[in-house]
Formats: structure tokens, C-alpha cells, sequence
């Protein structure tokens, strides 16, 4: 059986926990306790490709503040887009970012649980955001989405991890704790290596012995 949908997902659960006791919505839990940390991971995060995402709003003139978009994880590239060109805005920590007193093109920019700009923008421009978004969860109304349909094993996985910290078997969560990380860091490797073209030959100019 393919792990290619929420309810085979939880099969799945079932089958490789040897148990037949889990109610639908306990499965439902330990797939939404997944879901929360392989995002969350302090040892890497979940980060593929197909999980960027862009998006464009309109820079309030009267507040250093925007909303962050829907499904926000991380910001990759934030611009001003700008009729001569775009212009980037750089980040730096909330300690870091200096607040000017005059309004402008933002320069630096911050992330809390909103952006915030270095200064009031001078005009309604375009914000450009080029992020991390999270997924749709999966659930009977969401049957499946990117991770699942190419990494089933992280939700297989971080799942089971779940699972058997409920049970109270230590060593089984700690297997499959580490079968998790493991499905993530090969996810995010194999994007990673996919973001580059081949490298470039090596040529040798002149004789060779």
C-alpha cells in the first residue's frame, strides 16, 4: 500500500506499530504533533523547494509595520518594487534594526510576529516577499500535499515517534525520532542540490603529459 493519502497515512501508522487499539483521532493527533515539528526542528527544519512561496502587499504609509503572509515559516528575499527597479530590503535581528526618523524607502527590515521596517514608507509601494510557506495540513478535508506525495517518510515517521511517546516505549520514539530527522535532512539535501545546474568542466589548456 502507498502512503499517498491521510487515510492511508494512518494505515500505515497502524501497520507499523503492530497496534490496533489507536482511535482515529489519536492517529489524528500524533499526524498533527508531526506536522508541528517538522517545522519547529532545532536541528533542521523542513525547507523544500516547493514549500517557497511569494507574495505581494501594499506598504502602509502611516505604520513601519505589515502583516506576514498566510503560512509564513521563514522570509528568503523581501524587495520594494520600485518603477526604476526593485530595490532589496535587508534583514537584521529586532536588536540589530536602527528605527529612522524620517519616513522612505525602507532599508533593513525585522521579523516578530509581523515585519517591521526600519522606517515609515514614504508612498503605498509594493512589497515583494519571497518565503517559506507552510503547507496545507493534511487532514479528511486535505488528503494529501507536497510532503507526503514526495517524502511520505517524515510523516511516517515523526508520527510513530508520537505514537510511542504516548505508550511510553522510549526506545521505539527514539528510533523513529531519528528515522525523522534523518527523512528530513535527506528532503532538505536533495532540494538544496537541486536549486544548482551541473558544475562547471575543468579544461586544461595547452599539452598534457
Amino acid at each position: 500500500m502507498s502512503i499517498d493519502s491521510y487515510d492511508n497515512l494512518k494505515a500505515a501508522i497502524v501497520d507499523w506499530s503492530h497496534r490496533n487499539d489507536m482511535t482515529p483521532d489519536r492517529l489524528d493527533q500524533f499526524i498533527d504533533l508531526a506536522e508541528e515539528s517538522m517545522f519547529s526542528s532545532p536541528l533542521m527544519p523542513l525547507e523544500l523547494r516547493q514549500m517557497e512561496a511569494r507574495s505581494t502587499a501594499t506598504a502602509d504609509t502611516a505604520s513601519r509595520f505589515l502583516a506576514l503572509p498566510d503560512g509564513y515559516l521563514e522570509m528568503r528575499r523581501l524587495k520594494v518594487n520600485l518603477s526604476g527597479g526593485d530595490c532589496d530590503v535587508y534583514f537584521l535581528t529586532p536588536e540589530q534594526l536602527p528605527i529612522a526618523g524620517t519616513s522612505g524607502i525602507p532599508k533593513f527590515f525585522t521579523v516578530t510576529d509581523q515585519i517591521e521596517f526600519d522606517r515609515t514608507p514614504d508612498s503605498a509601494y509594493t512589497i515583494e516577499m519571497q518565503y517559506y510557506a507552510k503547507p496545507t495540513a493534511l487532514s479528511d478535508a486535505n488528503t494529501t500535499n507536497v510532503i507526503l506525495t514526495n517524502h511520505p517518510k517524515i510523516y511516517l515517521h515523526g508520527a510513530l515517534s508520537n505514537l510511542y511517546q504516548w505508550t511510553m516505549q522510549n526506545d521505539l520514539a527514539e528510533y523513529h525520532e531519528n528515522k525523522f530527522q534523518a527523512a528530513i535532512r535527506g528532503a532538505n539535501k536533495q532540494y538544496k542540490r537541486g536549486r544548482y545546474g551541473p558544475a562547471p568542466k575543468m579544461r586544461i589548456e595547452g599539452p598534457t603529459p
